[in-house]
């Protein structure tokens, strides 16, 4: 009698106990489960957006931030990288020697205040703290983030000043002739007959589509680099003096234009005019940026830290640009109905 209960407790032992160990077995299943779903949303939800996209030397910015200044501004993703990493070296150079550009709190408030007033004389405290939380609101910046802008923004401004003050009321100048033609095949005709001895000015006359420059016979006048667009910079200071351009394009891809220059003289530092100098100095920061560069590490990544901003990243950043304007619409549908 004793040896059967006996033996029926050791069964029912051995019972539990299995059932303790099966019970423990489809826990640690269910946790390695949720451990690797949850590795996946990270991986596929989280992680990217905490992504490193910009970074001039320790300096850096994220993905989650990217997104944000591109649906705030509607820029092209590569332009913003490049507003990106020219503000992060802005951020880190200005307070320096040799520039000492310092900015407070209380300038970011009052620059706040300034842009919140607009045109107006004044504005009450409501309504700013009312337009101050309008712009957290729809730009979805933290309120870090959109006082890091405002900082930045004041940065810039004081740079260009301190630059401004030091520009050089000389440069390097050539006086440009121009031909602004219908179209490439009649600045080709242009150069052809320039080169075979024929006067320019006659022939701007002839060939000009712009009246101006028709009746000036093709000439421009003197400028600095600075004052020129890129392309007719590189074509002009590129030149021998005398000699005529092949037709090439400025202006944008919605309005180019073809022309056909000649350098007639060159000045390696000619006295400024007041419009070549305001030129040289509102290009003073750009040209600035330009030079820092060179001394500070400078990366663009994708999402992927071995790669740069690829087209696999770009093609991730505009559907999430497309997302967040679909959830901002279904917002305001919410709220209109």
């Amino acid at each position: 009698m004793n040896d059967a209960k006996n033996k029926k407790d050791a069964r029912t032992a051995a019972d539990v106990k299995r059932t303790r160990i099966t019970i423990l077995v489809a826990a640690i299943v269910v946790v390695a489960v949720g451990l690797i779903a949850g590795i996946a949303i990270y991986q596929n939800r989280v992680r990217p957006f905490n992504a490193v996209i910009v970074a001039v030397d320790d300096s850096e910015v994220d993905m989650r931030y990217f997104l944000k200044r591109l649906a705030m501004s509607g820029e092209q993703s590569f332009s913003m990288l490049s507003t990106l990493s020219e503000e992060l070296l802005l951020r880190k150079v200005a307070p320096q020697p040799p520039y000492n550009i310092e900015v407070t709190e209380d300038d970011i408030d009052q620059l706040a205040m300034d842009v919140a007033k607009g045109d107006a004389e004044d504005i009450s405290e409501p309504e700013f703290r009312e337009w101050y939380r309008q712009q957290i609101n729809e730009t979805r910046f933290s309120e870090e983030e959109f006082r890091t802008l405002l900082k930045t923004t004041l940065l810039a401004q004081r740079m260009t000043e301190y630059l401004s003050d030091r520009v050089p009321e000389t440069a390097e100048q050539v006086f440009l002739h121009m031909i602004q033609v219908k179209d490439v095949p009649a600045g080709r005709e242009v150069k052809e007959r320039y080169d075979a001895g024929e006067d320019f000015a006659a022939l701007a006359e002839e060939y000009s589509v712009d009246q101006q420059l028709a009746e000036s016979g093709g000439e421009f006048g003197w400028f600095p680099k600075a004052a020129l667009s890129d392309a007719l910079s590189y074509a002009a200071f590129d030149l021998e003096v005398g000699e005529c351009s092949d037709p090439f394009f400025i202006g944008d891809l919605d309005n180019e234009t073809a022309v056909v220059i000649m350098v007639s003289e060159k000045d390696p530092n000619r006295i400024l005019d007041e419009r070549s100098l305001e030129a040289v100095k509102a290009a003073a920061l750009e040209d600035w940026f330009l030079e820092e560069f060179d001394n500070h590490s400078v990366e663009f990544y994708g999402l992927d830290r071995t790669t740069g901003y690829d087209s696999g990243t770009d093609a991730w950043v505009n559907w999430q640009l497309m997302r967040m304007k679909r959830n901002e619409e279904d917002q305001q549908a919410e709220q209109a109905g």
